[in-house]
């Protein structure tokens, strides 16, 4: 089984979370309203099974405050908060509520939701 998600690089503060992952792809990108910023990396990453766990680890260390990372197998979806994972199933509305109490603690108020179940590299 592999997860899937997407890293954006410049979200990272330890860039070394990508020797974890498989790059399927990168997108470059300037974010509309902040070209100013330059250019961002949208890497569709997989994750093995077996190794999810130390992805994890390392994940909710690397990236950055008020940033979020994701990967998706199947009918779950991890996201990837500083300091804190959290696991949500297709349906559990409270594990959204719990997500997003989280985000806007830290300021986050764009975060996943389940249509990337469907399509875990957008």
């Amino acid at each position: 089984m592999v997860w899937r998600g997407v890293v954006i690089e410049e979200s990272l503060e330890d860039r070394s979370l990508l020797k974890l992952v498989k790059i399927v792809k990168t997108k470059e990108s300037k974010l509309e309203g902040e070209e100013e910023k330059g250019t961002w990396h949208f890497h569709a990453v997989d994750v093995a099974d077996k190794d999810i766990d130390k992805f994890l680890e390392k994940a909710k260390g690397a990236v950055r405050p008020k940033w979020w990372i994701h990967v998706v197998n199947g009918d779950e979806m991890i996201v990837i908060l500083r300091g804190k994972v959290f696991r949500h199933r297709r349906g559990d509305a409270a594990s959204l509520k719990e997500i997003r109490g989280y985000a806007a603690s830290w300021g986050i108020m764009q975060l996943p939701d389940e249509t990337l179940m469907d399509r875990p590299y957008d």
